[in-house]
């Protein structure tokens, strides 16, 4: 392992876990937005927040969680130095509570801010709709069709199958590279390199064949 900070092995395991799941939402977020580009010709900053479509960041962080739990497992079975072991196992602790902490901050300030908005937003014109002396046959109506705008918007923020997939992979790719340039596995480069042009050669050709589904919108690439 390279020795970032000096020869203290858990602040260097710190280190190495902290940039790789910082690397993992910057690319898989970077990625998303540019795809997003470029299919709908329009660019804003709050896509780098945006929840959905694809690729999945939330399963792309836990995948790269798991990639680095076995690793630094594999790399631990082959330590003899107790002190240093329990120091892997303490680094273990740490990605695991960063990863569940960086989902949950996110969706308490994501999805979950946005549905209290909505919600507030269709409070505000339904009692207005009320006080306008419609009769109750009436409201009764409109309130149900609030309800199924609100079951909607919840379904909306979830994720397709094809994204889902989409994100474990990248979450495998941004694991990979900060193992090999951290624990200089320079040896699984090429096998990254190829499993990186296949997973977007593989997008590139869907592009090409068939439209891309971005929730429950369709959108055709401009020629």
């Amino acid at each position: 392992m390279t020795l970032i900070f000096g020869d203290n092995v858990y602040y260097n395991l710190i280190f190495f876990i902290t940039i790789t799941i910082v690397f993992t939402w910057l690319i898989t977020q970077t990625f998303k937005v540019l795809l997003k580009c470029w299919i709908g010709k329009k660019f804003s900053f709050k896509m780098f927040l945006a929840d959905g479509d694809f690729p999945s960041t939330h399963t792309a962080l836990v995948t790269c969680s798991v990639i680095l739990i076995l690793f630094l497992n594999a790399c631990s079975f082959s330590i003899e130095d107790i002190s240093i072991v329990s120091q892997y196992n303490s680094a273990k602790d740490f990605l695991i509570i960063l990863t569940l902490a960086a989902i949950v901050i996110r969706d308490a300030m994501g999805q979950r801010h946005r549905q209290d908005n909505t919600n507030k937003n269709l409070k505000t014109l339904k009692d207005y709709i009320q006080g306008m002396g419609i009769e109750r046959n009436v409201i009764e109506h409109i309130d149900a069709t609030f309800q199924s705008i609100d079951n909607e918007a919840i379904k909306r923020v979830g994720h397709l199958k094809h994204e889902v997939y989409g994100g474990m992979i990248m979450g495998a790719l941004c694991a990979l590279y900060p193992i090999i340039f951290f624990f200089n596995r320079y040896d699984w480069l090429a096998f990254a390199i190829t499993l990186t042009v296949i997973y977007f050669g593989a997008i590139m050709v869907f592009l090409k064949l068939k439209p891309v589904v971005i929730k429950k919108i369709t959108y055709k690439k401009k020629k």
